[in-house]
This record gives structure tokens, sequence and C-alpha cells, in this order.
């Protein structure tokens, strides 16, 4: 499950990690919620060079009639999001990655939740793997779409949650980003947990269980208790 997650990373920076020949104007973000406008890194059939977009969290596949009746998920498991009607065409077609610097997860404690927020060492922006969609109305309505992969926990997650966010190596963008390749075992070696030793997470307090809360408080380290002396 990958359910809330941060993009603060300058713009130019995104621009620079990424490789996008132009800046989409984004404000630092700190508790991007499912529903919202999330920025998205994409290479289209026609185009030479990735773009970024600005979609919804929340997948519409284009075959729906009534957007008002359908699931629209924020996740997909990468073990069968290939075969999945929900998933499969824009598995094989419309692949993206989702920049983000961090991302919360809720640690099971006794009997209440605590937030967590898990990023990299390094502090450097990274790359979820995302699929989109592009969906159309009877009325001309258009609503372009995302949803996040997830995958198995490495050692460092597993006692957090039983699911991550699918992360990809940078040397792993191009082949996941590639309209022209459509079959499933030419991507799916890509999906897997990342690397515990390069990760780490501390806990935060219940103020991002509010999506209206977006601000550098949702990231702030709970205190740490103090060791008594003597």
């Amino acid at each position: 499950m990958c359910g809330r997650y941060t993009l603060k990373t300058p713009v130019e920076r995104l621009s620079e990690k990424f490789q996008l020949p132009e800046i989409i104007p984004l404000k630092p973000r700190y508790n991007i919620a499912p529903s919202q406008a999330v920025a998205v890194v994409r290479l289209l059939p026609e185009d030479t060079e990735r773009k970024p977009a600005m979609l919804r969290w929340g997948l519409l596949p284009a075959w729906v009639k009534d957007s008002a009746k359908v699931q629209q998920p924020i996740n997909a498991k990468a073990e069968t999001a290939a075969e999945k009607p929900m998933f499969r065409d824009a598995f094989k077609r419309r692949r993206c990655l989702v920049p983000a610097d961090g991302f919360y997860e809720w640690k099971q404690e006794g009997g209440r939740k605590q937030p967590v927020y898990i990023h990299m060492k390094d502090g450097e922006p990274f790359a979820i793997a995302g699929l989109w969609e592009r969906w159309e109305g009877q009325d001309g309505q258009v609503i372009e779409s995302c949803t996040l992969l997830t995958t198995e926990p490495n050692d460092l997650l597993a006692p957090v949650h039983n699911r991550m966010p699918v992360i990809l190596d940078p040397k792993d963008y191009e082949q996941w980003l590639d309209p022209g390749l459509q079959e499933a075992d030419g991507v799916k070696p890509l999906l897997r947990p990342y690397p515990p030793e390069a990760m780490t997470y501390f806990p935060v307090n219940l103020r991002v269980n509010n999506p209206r809360h977006d601000d550098v408080l949702c990231i702030e380290p709970l205190p740490q208790p103090r060791t008594p002396h003597g």
C-alpha cells in the first residue's frame, strides 16, 4: 500500500534527475493524497523526449462507461497488474514514473497505528513505477489518471507494512518508459523491492492523517524519548 507521499524537491533538481526538457511548475508537497493531481513523467509514442504531466491519482480506465460507478484504485500489485483487466492495457502501453522524495506508512503499535516517514538516506528524489490512463466521457470530459505499483516490502519495511511502492532504479527508467516495449516479461524484472540499505524512516505525528495538512510539520520527526541516567 502507498497512500500518501511527498514531493518537495526543487523543480530544477527534478528536471535534472528525470531528464526533462521542460520544467513543470510545482510547489512543495508534504502530504500528497489520493484523488489529487500528481506529477508524473511519461514518454508518449509520438514523442522523442520525456514530458511531465499532472494526472489524477486513482486509475480510471478508458473502457469505463460511468466514472461514478467504478472503483478507481490508487495502487496496483506489481505481481498481477499485467494480467488484471483493470490494469493490463496500461501496463502494456502507458507506463510512467511518479517522482517522490518520501512516503508514509502506518505501523501497528499495540492498539494504534503510528505514521512513519520513509525516504532515501541521501535525501534524493526517486521514481515510483506508475501506470496511467486517459478516459473520455460522453460529454467530452477528459480525465487522465494514474496508479502506483506496489510490491513485497524489503527487510527494512517488512516490520512496518506488508507492501511497499515499487521504486525503480534510475538505470531502468528508460526501459520502463519505453512505449515500444509492450511485453510484460520485458519490464516485470524491474518491479522488485528497493535495497533496504539505501532507505531509512522515522515516526512522525498524527498530523499526516488529515490530507488537509500539507506542510513541513508533516515530516517533523517525533521527539525521541529520553533515557534515564544513573
